[in-house]
């Protein structure tokens, strides 16, 4: 075997091995469908691809007592599936029901999350189940606003639940 095919092997080799995977970490927040509305939670989420895992922060802006946790893998969503979030994704298991309620709900949400903020295309959603049935919970886009800004007015976290009021400072 040549010495330049042997190089070429290695190369290869290493350019496939998760060693050479991209990694980093992303925090973005969550905009519903419309643009319009900055909810009070967002991710910070940290990756080596193909593996993901983070926080659902719940804790900062929303003023809940625990943050939900976050774990999965990089995926790919066909745009045959009709659902909003589609193509190069991350899919993870996050258990945001029980950390809101701060209870065992035995409902699982299967959130889509992209690494970027993009006011383009739909960046987020969650699929989830609650004693039968998968249901699309909702979904909207990604952006760096990490919390709602404080206003007067209710909170509202992306699984929908009312936090109660936060004040202007």
């Amino acid at each position: 075997m040549k010495l330049t095919s042997l190089a070429v092997i290695t190369l290869l080799v290493l350019g496939c091995s998760s060693a050479f995977a991209a990694s980093g970490s992303f925090s973005l927040g969550f905009l519903s469908y419309t643009g319009g509305l900055q909810y009070c939670d967002y991710e910070v989420m940290f990756f080596n691809d193909p593996f993901i895992g983070g926080i659902h922060n719940f804790t900062g802006a929303c003023g809940l007592p625990v943050d939900g946790a976050m774990a999965g893998l990089a995926n790919i969503i066909p745009l045959t599936t009709g659902l909003p979030v589609t193509r190069a994704v991350y899919t993870v298991a996050d258990n945001s029901f029980d950390a809101e309620f701060e209870a065992y709900t035995g409902c699982q949400i299967d959130w889509v999350t992209r690494n970027h903020a993009s006011k383009l295309k739909f960046g987020w959603e969650f699929v989830y189940t609650c004693g039968g049935g998968d249901y699309l919970g909702n979904y909207g886009y990604l952006d760096t606003t990490l919390g709602a800004p404080t206003h007067n007015g209710p909170a509202k976290t992306s699984i929908g639940k009312n936090v109660g009021y936060l004040f202007v400072k």
